[in-house]
């Protein structure tokens, strides 16, 4: 699944719209959020700030290993408001 879906399916799954989404995050128009899936591309911040107010979290774990769980990292938000 690419960023443009996963982010789509998160609106859908939490029964919201690119525009309410929009809102949440401050954002005037559905067109922000409706860029970043077409471009299926944004940075870090931006993918936080979005899991975040949807109440979600990113984890970045290995593929393998035995020690998965002791190398697995919680992405956290920058206290920074970086806005695209």
């Amino acid at each position: 699944m690419n960023l443009g879906e996963a982010i789509n399916k998160l609106v859908k799954d939490n029964k919201k719209s690119h525009a309410s989404l929009a809102k949440m995050m401050g954002r005037k128009t559905s067109t922000y959020i409706s860029n970043i899936c077409i471009r299926n591309n944004t940075n870090v911040n931006t993918l936080l700030e979005i899991t975040d107010v949807l109440g979600y979290e990113v984890i970045i774990k290995p593929k393998s290993g035995d020690d998965k769980a002791e190398r697995t990292i919680r992405l956290e938000r920058c206290d920074t408001d970086m806005q695209e």
